[in-house]
């Protein structure tokens, strides 16, 4: 813990001397999906969550998942993430703080008739950053092309296009998400999703989910979302839920 504290004061000072926007929250999770929205200047959004996921034998707990998003300056953001995780494997038994992630999300094109609004997110995943437990062998960027459709006022069709190199052995993973949603009322948003990691000469680990936002207010919002493997993926059950806010 001794890592995340001063990072977290540091965001939180940042936020002090502002009050929250009239614009109502729009978050990246529970999606795999990102979304090319930025947080406004000089405002800090929480985004937590807690999850569950069973693959075979494994049983993996992230709780919780913390995501820190801080508007530099107009359409640039920072962030900050990392989780609290807990897996279960038979008899054996891990937990720890994963390594720290460090992301910068910059807002390219606004969207206009047909043209949709596009992002591009690169975050580097610190490996020493983390428990003894849960250290890796390398650093594992990422970059991630985002892009979202507005198919009418109420609905929207997103996509991520990407590559992360791992942290296992600096190996590219490429990846692919696509989300549809749609405001079912002023307070509930409900989406579905499909996304994937593939390795070259590999078959790719498809997944899809489904789930709901909740907006109790312009700057707290609640969410739930479940899902599976498909495919050549192995057998594989999540679900989550989440707590965020803007200040």
């Amino acid at each position: 813990m001794k890592v995340i504290h001063p990072i977290i004061i540091v965001f939180a000072l940042l936020s002090i001397p502002n009050v929250a926007l009239g614009q109502q929250i729009q978050t990246d999770r529970p999606t795999e999906t990102e979304s090319p929205t930025t947080i406004v200047a000089q405002h800090l959004q929480m985004e937590n969550g807690f999850s569950y996921e069973k693959e075979g034998n494994e049983k993996t707990f992230e709780l919780p998942e913390v995501v820190l998003r801080y508007g530099l300056f107009k359409n640039a953001e920072v962030r900050m993430e990392t989780a609290f995780k807990i897996s279960h494997e038979e008899s054996e038994k891990a937990y720890g703080i994963k390594p720290v992630t460090f992301g910068l999300k910059y807002h390219l094109i606004d969207h206009k008739n047909l043209l949709p609004d596009v992002a591009l997110l690169g975050r580097i995943s610190i490996p020493w950053m983390a428990d003894k437990s849960l250290k890796e062998e390398n650093y594992s960027p990422e970059i991630r092309l985002l892009v979202q459709h507005e198919l009418s006022k109420k609905t929207h069709l997103s996509y991520n296009l990407g590559v992360e190199w791992t942290a296992e052995n600096a190996r590219p993973e490429y990846i692919y998400t696509l989300s549809a949603d749609h405001s079912v009322s002023k307070k509930i948003k409900i989406f579905v999703e499909t996304y994937g990691l593939a390795v070259s000469h590999q078959h790719a680990e498809n997944n899809a989910d489904a789930g709901l936002l909740f907006l109790w207010s312009k700057n707290l919002q609640f969410d739930f979302m479940a899902g599976t493997s498909l495919m050549h993926a192995h057998a594989k059950k999540f679900a989550e839920v989440g707590l965020s806010y803007k200040i």
